[in-house]
């Protein structure tokens, strides 16, 4: 059962860091950053934060490996953070996502030749998702990183989209499933890049995950929200209801309102505009031009997923926290490799 709330309104004070966002990316950034010392105020910018970070969670989660990340460096573990709301995160198999119990129910419902032909696209895809993660997702991109040359020696193509990998499949469900990865987040597929193939190996990776309550039945995972709303709270974490006229008191700022960039298609016989200068245009983390500040939200390079806005999260807040003491927080370990 969730614990009362108390306003924590009640405790602000002039702040280390300001963040700007209501946003997974903000929340994940304030309760970090409170962790490890800092004064913290969160601003969410509408007084329907919560309600829309629900809407933004599906019945199942895909990755949870940020969530319990999130929980972990912020203050009590998942396990138990959950648990003070009686939920359980469990895996969920169907439909399944293993590599062998995909193949079978591929098989049976599509023959061995497509299970085969899926298996080993989902291979190539895990190669995608290992070559993104220093891009944005675990580490801010760089110029070394981001250039046109080591982009393309990560395996990944500058105007290829999910439309045109789609249509190398031999199978129209086979096909629909990469075209929805753009189509389930609003995109259209051709102007979707064709590294967004990363998210079959997320999943076949990870797996899909739901909440369960004390009896065990299903919950949405919307209710994490809720265990969020507790964190908040627990780390001590302010909040206000407008940026200050002038937000200079703080010592850093994390922006994490989304600036809604969009995948744009690669214009035939164009140099520029390719997914390789959109994904540069993303916003950094971090500028060496505007000192305190720092960026994370749905626009940035890891993607608009809740895990992704999760993980561009945790960069802004080593970045800031590294700002604001010279200590650099940022894990050494693989945690999110499997």
């Amino acid at each position: 059962m969730a614990r009362p709330q108390q306003d924590p309104r009640a405790r602000l004070t002039v702040a280390d860091v300001t963040v700007l966002g209501g946003t997974f990316a903000g929340v994940a950034a304030a309760v970090r950053l409170a962790r490890v010392g800092h004064t913290v105020v969160l601003v969410p910018g509408r007084d329907d934060w919560a309600a829309a970070l629900r809407a933004e969670l599906g019945p199942t989660l895909d990755f949870p490996a940020p969530w319990r990340d999130l929980f972990k460096k912020s203050g009590r573990p998942a396990a138990g953070a959950l648990g003070l709301h009686g939920l359980e995160l469990v895996a969920d198999p169907d439909p399944p996502t293993d590599r062998g119990q995909r193949w079978y129910a591929d098989r049976d419902a599509l023959g061995a030749a497509h299970a085969d032909a899926w298996r080993s696209f989902v291979d190539a895809a895990d190669a995608t998702w290992q070559a993104l993660r220093p891009l944005g997702v675990e580490a801010e991109i760089t110029a070394a990183t981001g250039s046109d040359a080591a982009l393309t020696r990560a395996g990944l193509h500058p105007r290829r989209s999910l439309a045109d990998v789609a249509r190398t499949l031999p199978h129209p469900t086979l096909a629909a499933r990469v075209t929805a990865l753009a189509t389930d987040r609003g995109l259209d597929p051709r102007a979707a890049p064709a590294w967004l193939i990363s998210r079959l190996a997320v999943e076949r990776t990870f797996g899909r995950w739901r909440l369960l309550d004390a009896a065990g039945a299903a919950r949405p995972a919307s209710e994490l929200v809720d265990v969020l709303r507790d964190r908040i709270a627990d780390r001590g974490v302010a909040l206000a209801d407008a940026a200050p006229a002038d937000p200079s008191p703080a010592r850093a700022v994390v922006d994490a309102r989304d600036p809604g960039v969009a995948w744009r298609r690669p214009r035939p016989l164009r140099r520029e505009g390719t997914f390789f200068d959109q994904l540069r245009r993303r916003p950094l983390v971090s500028d060496p031009a505007a000192p305190g500040l720092f960026l994370a939200s749905a626009s940035s390079a890891a993607g608009a997923e809740p895990w992704a806005q999760l993980l561009s999260g945790a960069l802004a807040a080593y970045a800031a926290h590294a700002h604001l003491t010279g200590e650099d927080i940022r894990p050494t370990n693989k945690a999110l490799a499997r």
